[in-house]
């Protein structure tokens, strides 16, 4: 397992998280894994620790792993479910990977979603 950043990422371009007491790298995603997420981000409107069910929670994962995949190739699905992370630092996550993706920063509180300025 090697949860490592690709050091062919531009660390300049990342975003830095903690997912599980470990650092880890969201670099801006490429039009695929925009794609690849575009199913799930309706599922997260609104979502909280509170909240969150197996739907929403599933969405979340493969919304993070999918984040994570640029910066940290070598992760699997498996190898982030094994980690020891928190519903916090996962719903944390969200906002950073949906900015990465060149969308609207979400507020994850207000469940709102507001423009990102530059």
């Amino acid at each position: 397992m090697s949860y490592d950043a690709d050091a062919a990422c531009d660390k300049a371009r990342c975003k830095e998280i903690k997912l599980g007491g470990r650092d880890f790298y969201v670099a801006p995603l490429p039009l695929r894994r925009i794609l690849a997420i575009s199913e799930v981000m309706p599922k997260l409107s609104g979502l909280t620790a509170q909240t969150i069910n197996k739907e929403s929670l599933d969405a979340v994962i493969d919304l993070v792993h999918a984040g994570l995949a640029k910066a940290h190739p070598n992760l699997t699905r498996d190898e982030l479910l094994d980690l020891p992370v928190t519903l916090t630092e996962l719903i944390d996550a969200v906002p950073v990977v949906i900015e990465q993706a060149g969308g609207r920063k979400v507020d994850a509180a207000a469940g709102e979603s507001r423009a990102t300025s530059g």
